[in-house]
């Protein structure tokens, strides 16, 4: 089947790319780019992360195939937790994230990608399967993004040993690897090979999270967890644009997305650039304030792949496993989450939640449609930018009929309660933007040129005619295929 992927990897839509050569659906080809991202951007996420996936059958509504992680902690709560902050310099800026064996939450990615299969998809799960173990055997080489990645989370990494050894094999363990260096992790293959036999995840993952992560190690993970966690099949949040009619993550992200860019569809278009650059940041920063009090600045490892195909089918899924939580579950190659370890995950206190609570989650895989045939799938990584990026492009394209081209290209702003973050590359009066946002904002921090830091937007879209485009957002290594 003809279809286009856009994603933050060339190896990541080489796999959907394959798919569809193959014959697969959207849908088909999302969850392959997904399993081989476990391998081709392996600090975005994880097969013991979790996600959302947006599908759109043909002539149907979207629909959300949810797999994002619960609390754990039904057992209770150990009496010594592993749990530790560990600081990250970001050049600009410095943080602290929370890592160990009690930052862990129950990994669902791979049961939502088998179910996303099984009721939407058209081919064998391991046909689906099979680019992503290739990978993880033959190896990646590592690009300039990548290898950035893998050097901003060291202090993560090599607080286990094991865990180095076993998602970088053969590579030195004194230091990050490196641009041109190859990745590999033949573990890791054989866990998706048996995953795909199975059709859920293999018991030696499981084995491992009760053994590995539960109370007796000091995490919070236990049998009744894993019985309890489901992939939720269901509706999207749902809202319109003038004719478009947008779905977006069922969860807080989804949310946010729909009331930015119903406020940003609110009233004229603002007749100077600084001042619908101010426009802009003021819905972000209303889409802050709506969040309640979660905090400003986390840096978030996600990615996110859209795919549409020549039928008019859809699927958009964000993928996460925060920064990892620095612990495999041995002999499987697979890095564990630190979703209880991130700040904007846990709102009012580390290990404060129920067990079994929703995670609140910024990921917004989104599809939009218009009367006329046209589809545009997409989404972004980027913690709590998702909100602003995923909704300025939405807006470019809806309300103020830019190419995909140039809704993803447009330099973005991102609102917050007590600043603003802006990109200035490209602007035409730039200062003018800089004494708008200062007006209205307690501090305003200016970006030279496009930034990592604003997310990736990923977009695939079919035109009424048929005609498929994709656009890869550059500041994630976006490709398009």
């Amino acid at each position: 089947m003809r279809g286009v992927v856009a994603a933050g990897n060339v190896h990541t839509a080489a796999a959907a790319a394959r798919i569809l050569r193959e014959g697969g659906n959207a849908v088909d080809a999302a969850i392959a780019a997904a399993v081989t991202c476990f391998t081709a951007e392996p600090l975005l996420t994880s097969a013991g992360g979790a996600g959302i996936m947006l599908v759109l059958r043909p002539g149907e509504e979207p629909i959300a195939v949810d797999f994002f992680s619960p609390f754990p902690g039904a057992s209770g709560r150990p009496e010594h937790v592993d749990f530790h902050g560990i600081e990250v310099d970001f050049g600009s800026a410095k943080q602290v994230f929370h890592v160990g064996r009690a930052a862990a939450a129950v990994p669902l990615a791979l049961d939502g990608l088998a179910i996303a299969a099984a009721q939407f998809g058209s081919l064998e799960l391991a046909q689906l399967v099979a680019p992503g173990v290739e990978l993880a055997r033959e190896g990646v080489t590592l690009d300039a993004i990548t290898a950035r990645t893998f050097e901003l989370l060291w202090p993560i990494l090599r607080r286990d040993p094991e865990c180095f050894t076993e998602i970088a094999e053969g590579l030195r363990r004194d230091r990050p690897p490196r641009v041109g260096e190859r990745l590999r992790n033949s573990r890791l293959g054989a866990t998706l090979e048996a995953f795909a036999s199975l059709g859920c995840t293999p018991p030696a993952l499981r084995a491992g999270l009760l053994a590995e992560f539960g109370p007796a190690a000091g995490g919070l993970i236990s049998a009744a967890d894993l019985d309890a966690a489901r992939v939720v099949v269901g509706p999207p949040h749902r809202f319109q644009i003038g004719e478009w009619r947008v779905s977006s993550s069922p969860r807080l992200g989804g949310r946010l997305v729909g009331m930015i860019s119903e406020e940003l569809a609110l009233g004229p278009l603002a007749r100077s650039e600084a001042a619908e650059v101010l426009r802009v940041a003021v819905a972000s920063r209303s889409g802050h304030r709506a969040r309640t009090g979660l905090p400003p600045d986390t840096r978030g490892s996600t990615t996110h792949i859209s795919v549409v195909d020549a039928a008019g089918g859809a699927a958009s899924v964000t993928l996460t496993a925060g920064e990892g939580c620095g612990h495999v579950v041995r002999g499987t190659g697979v890095h564990i989450n630190n979703f209880l370890g991130e700040e904007d995950l846990n709102p009012v206190g580390f290990h404060m939640h129920r067990p079994g609570d929703a995670l609140p989650t910024m990921i917004a895989p989104t599809i939009a449609m218009h009367p006329d045939g046209r589809v545009l799938a997409l989404g972004s990584g980027g913690a709590n930018r998702i909100r602003s990026a995923v909704s300025q492009v939405l807006h470019g394209i809806l309300r103020r009929g830019m190419s995909l081209e140039q809704a993803v290209a447009t330099p973005r702003v991102h609102g917050e309660e007590d600043g603003a973050w802006v990109e200035l590359g490209d602007r035409a009066g730039p200062q003018a933007i800089l004494d708008g946002l200062a007006r209205e904002f307690p501090a305003v921090h200016p970006f030279a040129g496009r930034d990592f830091f604003f997310g990736g937007v990923h977009v695939a879209a079919r035109s009424s005619a048929g005609a498929l485009s994709g656009v890869g957002d550059a500041r994630r290594g976006g490709a398009v295929l």
